[in-house]
């Protein structure tokens, strides 16, 4: 029924300069993160606001930046690192008098390039060796010896959005390092250099010791810088997902949507784990199931033995809602192991599963498809068939009727 597979969409990748990058081997470690195989599995966005732990055990199969090292036991977690700026350990005036040589600035040589609008956080020389050591020796060491298997790097991406230029040196002299523009190769090399040796120090630091990062694809940036950022890591963090970061429509264009399962392709090929956030522009709430089954099929359209998903939406202070343990009725379904790759067919795009079918029209228009033979029904119990509408731009998970 549905005949054509996922390699439909390969003379796009190629498109994209990335052929040559699935033919690496990958050293990523997947073989330590849960298995995913059968069914639905969640990976929360921290935890600072779960009081009990324990109701995360068989609920989530890891934490992205959780407080706890080791709990419950049957949860692996990560701990928080940024990499261009301070870690929550010291104030801008720490800096300024302990290592004035370590904080960046703007072009205009006065201002700090603080980032997110935070001016509590540091922006630091991420490319000076000495402050790569602090980072290693605090951030990454520290947390590691505690017991936790591996760390969580954010806000890594393509794009240098803050404007930083450069620094002054121990003898008040400035130092220019960047342009300040958004697109700036110095910067990039600079970026992927920390990555690729922090990936390094993190797998010297034990045999079991991992890295996830927090990179997205950056439409209009280099294809190259993208794909490495993206797997530098044993696991990649993608905060846009399928949702375009909670921002109004929270569905990319069609364009987007194959550009974004593309290097998806690409990045699995490496062999690193995924893990798609599924982020609303309303309350959580308020997340509709349209909206959850978009998020949920285009997840099981691209899982393997290591890819995992998470589901929020804002705060009613505008606020992202990362912290808390949110679980929707639709993460309980049986729909057991993938039975082969991604297909488009009808108009679609559709996945084959031990005990059901995902289905994505990322497209526009409105497509009818002629379902596989057999009994049908959609995760609320109803029946669906012989044939199925779906509206543009909307996802279905289908279970085989019992």
């Amino acid at each position: 029924m549905f005949r054509f597979a996922f390699r439909a969409l390969l003379p796009f990748l190629c498109g994209l300069a990335i052929c040559q990058a699935q033919e690496s081997n990958s050293k990523a470690r997947t073989q330590y993160f849960p298995d995913t195989t059968n069914n639905i599995h969640l990976e929360m966005v921290f935890n600072y606001n779960v009081t009990d732990i324990n109701t995360e055990s068989g609920v989530v199969d890891m934490v992205w930046a959780s407080n706890y090292p080791n709990q419950p036991a049957d949860v692996y977690n990560t701990v928080y690192i940024p990499y261009s700026v301070d870690n929550f350990t010291h104030t801008v005036a720490w800096y300024q008098k302990n290592h004035p040589d370590w904080l960046e600035y703007l072009c205009d040589r006065k201002t700090l390039a603080f980032e997110f609008g935070s001016t509590a956080l540091a922006p630091i020389d991420f490319a000076n060796p000495k402050v790569r050591a602090y980072q290693w020796a605090n951030w990454v060491d520290a947390p590691l010896a505690q017991g936790y298997p591996g760390i969580a790097v954010d806000t890594m991406s393509a794009s240098s959005n803050w404007g930083r230029c450069g620094h002054y040196d121990r003898s008040s002299n400035w130092v220019q390092q960047y342009s300040g523009k958004a697109n700036d190769p110095v910067y990039q090399r600079d970026e992927l250099n920390w990555e690729a040796a922090t990936y390094q120090h993190v797998h010297n630091y034990s045999t079991t010791a991992t890295m996830q990062v927090n990179v997205s694809y950056e439409f209009g940036f280099p294809q190259n810088v993208n794909l490495q950022l993206m797997t530098t890591t044993d696991l990649l963090f993608d905060e846009r997902g399928f949702t375009n970061y909670g921002s109004p429509p929270d569905v990319p264009d069609p364009i987007q949507w194959t550009q974004i399962m593309a290097v998806l392709q690409s990045v699995e090929n490496r062999g690193v784990c995924y893990m798609t956030n599924g982020e609303e522009s309303g309350l959580t709430a308020d997340i509709p199931q349209s909206a959850r089954l978009w998020v949920i099929a285009n997840y099981l359209l691209v899982k393997n033995k290591c890819t995992y998903m998470y589901m929020t939406g804002f705060t009613t202070g505008g606020g992202q809602d990362y912290g808390s343990l949110i679980t929707f009725p639709e993460y309980t379904i049986q729909i057991g192991h993938p039975t082969g790759v991604m297909k488009k067919s009808q108009g679609v795009w559709a996945r084959n599963y031990s005990g059901g079918l995902a289905l994505v029209n990322p497209y526009y228009g409105t497509a009818t498809v002629t379902l596989p033979a057999g009994s049908w029904v959609d995760v609320n119990g109803n029946p669906v068939g012989p044939t199925l509408t779906m509206a543009g731009q909307t996802g279905e998970v289908l279970l085989k009727a019992q």
